[in-house]
């Protein structure tokens, strides 16, 4: 193997180290994300019961 061979198989060896922290860095922030999202999804879910039930408690107060 040439020494030009050994740079360039050393060079792609700290490229692929680099690549594999990004990603997995990439990965954390996905699950972050994943979560950040479901948070937002149950307190719209938690919004829309009780707009129902305000809507609810004027229609029984316009009743009246």
């Amino acid at each position: 193997m040439t020494n030009v061979g050994m740079f360039e198989e050393i060079d792609l060896s700290h490229k692929f180290r680099k690549l594999k922290k990004e990603n997995k860095k990439l990965k954390e922030e996905n699950e972050k994300d994943k979560k950040t999202i479901d948070i937002l999804i149950t307190d719209n879910d938690i919004k829309d019961y009780e707009i129902k039930i305000l809507k609810e408690k004027i229609k029984e107060l316009k009743e009246k």
